[in-house]
Parts: C-alpha cells; structure tokens; sequence
C-alpha cells in the first residue's frame, strides 16, 4: 500500500506540473471551441449568403473541431515532449522512469483533450435542438458515444507520434537534420506496406472474429433532421479490438525503454 501510495504522489507531482506549463493550453482549446460553434455560425449566417441553416452549419463546425481537437492534443504532446527534450537533467536526474514520465505526459495532454472534446460535444448537440431531436437521455448517449470514439484517437495518434518522434530523435544522433526527411519516408513505407502486410498474411480474417453487432445503439441515439444522414453503427470483433490495444500497450513500453536509450545517451 505504501509502495502505491509514492506512485500515486509521483505521478500527481509530474501532472501538477504539467498543469503549471500548460493551464492555458486547456483555457484556451477549450474558449476557442465554444467560440467556434456558437458564435461563427451566426456570423457566417449574417454576413454571407448561403441558404444553410445556422444549425447545419453549426453540425459541420462540430466535427471540423472534433477534428482540430485531433490536431490540438498532438501539438500540445509533441510541445511537452520538446520542451523537456531540451533539458537533459530533467531525463538524466530524475527519480521517475522513462514510463512514468511520458506516461504522465500522455496523460495529462488526453485530459486536455477530453475536456475540449466535451464542450465541443456539449455546445455542438445541446444546441443544435431544430437538427438533433430526442430526449435528454439520448443527447447524453450521443455525447458519450463520440467522447469515447475520440477518446480512442487520441490514444492510439499519441502513441504512434510517440514512436515517430523517437524515430526521430534517433535520427538526429546518427544523421542530424537530415533526420526529419527520413522520418517522413519511413512513415510513409510504413503507411504503404502495413496494409499490404496484413492482407498477405491473411491477418483480417483472424482479427474479424468475435463480431459485436452495434445496431442496438441506434435505438437509444436522437433522430438527426436531415435527409441526406443517418447513423451506421455497424459492428466490433473482439479479436480485432484486443489486438489492436496489446499492439498499442507494447507499442508504448517498448518506445518508452528505447527512448530512455536515446535521450539519455
């Protein structure tokens, strides 16, 4: 109990600190949504000439800021991890592992993210009340539900700009500036052969096992006013599902010890 205790104190310490440098990071994503969502529709409804409804205009403005929320949490992790990248002590004397410290870091940046992703929802589905139609219950479970899809984004874009930053760092020690081109390129080898990879190994008929139907959800989700859109809830496989987070867990362990390599050379 006392071992997890130091734990606990150690990673609210790290976290503590990382509200510090970057409170205003939150505060801000967090204005600039709300202002986005309600108050640009109706600017783009006054001055320019569309027949849109403000309330449409206000949906696509959802998850054009969904989507920069994505881009907001990226730049908010890669900003944490330059920033004491420059600083070798903070690597070299700490009393923490490499895991703890980056994992504290993840952290905190997914907290930032989650929280602008929930005024984004809120302001984006409570207001839209001429376009979404239901109950309160099922604005809550469409809130929910997007929260949790992006939730899993952000996870799985911060462990993979994780192990290409790292990619990169080690660049840099063998080959300098040249390092960022040849991280692009193996981005992009890998972007091209993974799929490839998978479907010569046959692995998309292992992985599609255990198919969950998510078609009963639909029935607790609030009917949208729009002609053209309908929601697919489509299907899960647990094979596929449990896959993906093992690949995800070792994907950050493995990173984490190769970065403690790397940083601390």
């Amino acid at each position: 109990m006392e071992i997890t205790k130091k734990g606990d104190e150690k990673l609210k310490g790290l976290l503590l600190r990382e509200w510090t440098l970057y409170k205003s990071w939150l505060f801000g994503s967090a204005v600039f949504s709300i202002g986005v969502i309600l108050i640009l529709p109706i600017l783009l409804q006054r001055y320019l000439i569309t027949e849109a409804a403000i309330q449409e205009i206000r949906m696509v403005l959802m998850f054009l800021m969904l989507s920069f929320s994505v881009v907001n949490h990226f730049a908010q992790f890669n900003k944490s991890l330059n920033t004491d990248n420059g600083k070798k002590d903070m690597w070299l004397h700490n009393p923490h592992s490499m895991h703890t410290l980056i994992g504290a870091k993840l952290l905190f940046s997914l907290g930032i993210y989650f929280v602008s992703n929930i005024f984004i929802t809120t302001a984006g589905i409570y207001f839209m009340s001429d376009v979404i139609l239901g109950s309160f219950a099922q604005f809550l479970i469409l809130q929910l539900l997007i929260l949790v899809v992006m939730l899993f984004v952000g996870i799985s874009v911060s462990i993979i700009w994780l192990f290409f930053w790292t990619i990169y760092l080690e660049g840099k020690y063998w080959i300098g500036k040249l390092s960022l081109i040849a991280t692009v390129v193996i981005f992009f080898l890998i972007a091209s052969l993974l799929p490839k990879l998978f479907s010569f190994l046959s692995l998309n008929k292992v992985l599609n096992q255990g198919e969950i139907s998510l078609k009963f959800i639909e029935g607790y989700l609030p009917t949208i006013a729009l002609s053209n859109f309908i929601f697919d809830m489509g299907s899960i496989y647990i094979v596929e599902e449990l896959f993906s987070w093992i690949i995800f867990v070792l994907l950050f362990w493995s990173v984490c010890k190769w970065l403690e390599r790397v940083v601390t050379r």
